[in-house]
Parts: C-alpha cells; sequence; structure tokens
C-alpha cells in the first residue's frame, strides 16, 4: 500500500492557470473560515424566510396570550425550535443549496478556477453518482450490522413513515450532502492542493469538517475522531474517483440511510419519518455513539478505516485524455 496519491485532479488543479489562491497555508485557512461563515450567514438567512410564515403566526399568538410580552429572544428560540423538529427538517436541508451556490461563487468568480477543478467532471457524472449511492448505502448498512451484531443496536421492525415526507427528505439530504462535499473537499481540500501535499488537503479539510459538527447534541470525543476518519475516507474517494460527483452521493446517502431507513440520529438529529425503526440499547454508548448516533461508536471507527485501507490499495482511476496516452 502506498500513501502517495497521484490523482490526475490534483495535477489538473495545479496545472490551471486561472486558479487565483495564495500559497500560504495559515491564509488559505482564513479565507475558508470566511468563505464558511458567509455560507453559514446565507444559510441561515435562507432557513428563516423558509420559517418566516410559522414564526410570524406563533409570534401573533403570543402576543395575544402575553399583552404583547414577546422578547427577541423568545422569538430566536422559537426558530431555533423549529429549526430541529423532525417535520420540518426538508426545509433545513433544501435551505442548503445555497451553500453550494454561494461557495460555486467565490470559487468560480473570485477564485476564478472551472467547475473541474472542483471535481465536477460531466464526464460519467451520472454513473459515478449512481456508485456513490450504492457505495454509501453498504458501507453505512455494514456499520449498522456490526452495531446489532455487538449489541448497540435493538431491531424494531418495519415502521413505514409517509412516503411522501421520505422521498422528499431523500431529495433534501442529497442536497445536503453535496452542500457539505462542496464546501469541505470540492473548496476548500482542492485549494490547499494547488501549492501543498495531498494529504495537507485531505487532513486540514477533515478536522474542519469534524470541527463544523463540534455544536450538535451528543458530540464526544469518538464522535469527532470518526468525523474526521469519515473525511478523510470520502476524501480519498473522491481523488480516487477523479471526481466530487461520487464523495457527493455517498454523503447524501449515508445521512439519509442513518435518519430515515434506519431511523437512527444524524449526528444528533432526529430526522423523523422513517422506513424502519431501530433503537440504540443503554450500556452500549461506545458502540452505538449514544445520543450522537452511530458515528460516534466503534463499529464506525473500524468501518471508516477499512475503507480508506481498500481505497488505497485500489488503483488510481485516470482520465480518459491520459488512458490514451499510455
Amino acid at each position: 500500500m502506498t500513501l502517495k496519491i497521484d490523482a490526475p485532479l490534483i495535477r489538473e488543479i495545479r496545472e490551471e492557470e486561472e486558479f487565483r489562491t495564495p500559497k500560504d497555508l495559515f491564509l488559505k485557512f482564513v479565507i475558508f473560515v470566511v468563505v464558511f461563515f458567509v455560507v453559514a450567514c446565507v444559510e441561515c438567512v435562507i432557513m428563516t424566510i423558509g420559517f418566516y410564515p410559522k414564526l410570524m403566526s406563533w409570534t401573533m399568538e403570543q402576543m395575544l396570550l402575553t399583552d404583547g410580552a414577546v422578547t427577541d429572544w423568545m422569538i430566536r428560540e422559537k426558530l431555533m425550535d423549529l429549526l430541529l423538529d423532525p417535520e420540518y427538517t426538508h426545509i433545513v436541508l433544501f435551505a442548503t443549496a445555497s451553500g453550494t451556490i454561494t461557495t460555486f461563487f467565490y470559487c468560480r468568480f473570485i477564485e476564478g478556477r472551472s467547475f473541474s477543478s472542483m471535481g465536477f467532471h460531466k464526464k460519467d457524472g451520472l454513473v459515478q453518482y449512481l456508485i456513490g449511492l450504492a457505495v454509501g448505502f453498504c458501507l453505512f448498512g455494514l456499520i449498522v450490522f456490526l452495531s446489532w451484531l455487538t449489541g448497540g443496536l435493538t431491531w424494531n421492525g418495519f415502521k413505514g413513515g409517509s412516503v411522501a415526507k421520505l422521498v422528499l427528505v431523500f431529495f433534501g439530504f442529497l442536497v445536503q450532502g453535496m452542500s457539505e462535499e462542496v464546501i469541505f473537499r470540492g473548496c476548500y481540500m482542492t485549494t490547499i492542493m494547488r501549492h501543498h501535499n495531498a494529504w495537507w488537503g485531505i487532513l486540514f479539510n477533515s478536522v474542519c469538517f469534524s470541527l463544523a459538527h463540534f455544536a450538535n447534541k451528543g458530540i464526544t470525543v469518538l464522535a469527532a475522531v470518526n468525523l474526521v476518519l469519515y473525511s478523510v475516507m470520502i476524501s480519498v474517494y473522491m481523488l480516487k474517483m477523479n471526481n466530487l460527483w461520487g464523495a457527493c452521493a455517498i454523503h447524501g446517502i449515508w445521512n439519509f440511510v442513518q435518519g430515515n431507513f434506519f431511523g437512527l440520529p444524524v449526528s444528533g438529529i432526529d430526522t423523523g419519518a422513517t422506513v424502519f425503526s431501530m433503537s440504540l440499547n443503554e450500556g452500549k454508548e461506545l458502540i452505538n455513539g449514544g445520543a450522537f448516533g452511530l458515528e460516534a461508536g466503534l463499529p464506525t471507527t473500524i468501518v471508516m478505516v477499512a475503507a480508506t485501507v481498500v481505497l488505497l490499495l485500489l488503483p488510481q482511476k485516470q482520465d480518459k485524455t491520459e488512458e490514451a496516452a499510455a
């Protein structure tokens, strides 16, 4: 096994003439933090607009009940309750599309780079996306199986949530998964790889990806480690497959299967309607991750390490022009 990654995408990033980004690694990090903050603000505004009718209805009702004694703090708390309410998960998920658009705008018009340098190649994009869906489903299915086998989960059988709701949330998670992949892998990781070793890009984007989840319910040390390992795995997958489409698919289906197929917490968040029902067994938090969900359990650690090793052993996917030259 070699730790060297020599993907065509990396060479494309380094050879693209219009790609404007500083060489200093710390400055790249500062720029990413600013971009991430702007993305978060834009998504927050979009979500607030989406919840505006419900928020105004609640505010008017409370004003009548309290003789107008409704504070800004009360409104903010109500907004947070709506954001975490499984009934409105789809609104939050689709709002993340604004993060993808904002990141695209930054990369294209400020850094001056092409979408292909972010990993969005038109060639075989649909095929790679479908493969990514299958890979993501199998990876999380394996984690569920290991967790159940070692006593961390109890199978409660078929639940049968609303089909319309499940379809809506499914596409919402595909949008949300793409958003995070564009920000962390398509933008930040590739920006680092412009002037630095690929492993620096993988490491820095993975640590930042983990840190971005620190406010989630039930976060633990193992959860933070597993989020880094997940990010490393999906970063290597992106480079091995030479595009970002598959990584977007893995991320989206991973979250959907976790929350709305098996009915488990997604990084500490309840996503509502689900096909099947499984419960986390008390006293088995090291396996099932407790309140954070399976992403904070040892089976996830094992599967992510194994998947990364397998990916590193796989031959590097080349682009068509390189194959013809060979």
